[in-house]
């Protein structure tokens, strides 16, 4: 909440791009980044090392059986 209050998105928004229900523009992306105090291009590096480590763990860990 504190994220969407300094923000000024939305707490909706913000969990909904926190989710990966919604992507983010340039300017939302721009705009978090610089009330984070990092650099865009951190921002998206970072974004790309944590998907590209969830996916290896999705195709490591065996689907569950029903």
């Amino acid at each position: 909440m504190d994220l969407a209050v300094a923000s000024g998105y939305s707490l909706r928004y913000i969990g909904d791009i926190e989710r990966g229900a919604k992507s983010a523009t340039m300017r939302t992306m721009h705009d978090l980044a610089s009330l984070l105090d990092v650099r865009l291009s951190v921002l998206v590096a970072e974004t790309e090392d944590l998907w590209e480590s969830d996916s290896k763990a999705r195709v490591r860990s065996p689907k569950p059986r029903r």
